[in-house]
């Protein structure tokens, strides 16, 4: 996974940089779909720290975009809103419609008892 971290007004610290690599490679672990990612942070009329990330997932293209005052908080908001669009993802890959219900087998018991 190709991940990508910008800093418009200053550079990444390093701690910044785990955090953001810890929770992207923890949401690749999960939903087995991110391919890259771009992660641009930014402080905004000198108060609120502005994160943005785009995600580019099998398919799909994801963004988000976060303001907190606090860059940690900022950052924590920001991975809940593309958790949940990557769960959604997910979700339609493995529920296609025309799949089918998968049909129960009846256990081998039930049928020796019938004969």
């Amino acid at each position: 996974m190709n991940i990508n971290i910008t800093n418009r007004n200053d550079k990444v610290s390093p701690a910044l940089r785990e955090k953001i690599e810890a929770w992207l490679e923890e949401s690749q672990r999960r939903y087995n779909v991110i391919t890259s990612a771009q992660v641009t942070i930014e402080k905004s009329n000198g108060k609120a720290e502005v994160v943005e990330a785009t995600v580019h997932a099998t398919g799909k293209d994801l963004f988000a975009k976060a303001s907190e005052d606090n860059l940690f908080a900022a950052l924590d908001s920001l991975a809940h809103k593309i958790d949940k669009q990557l769960a959604k993802i997910r979700d339609i890959q493995t529920n296609k419609k025309g799949s089918g219900v998968p049909v129960m087998a009846e256990p081998e018991e039930e049928i020796a008892e019938e004969e």
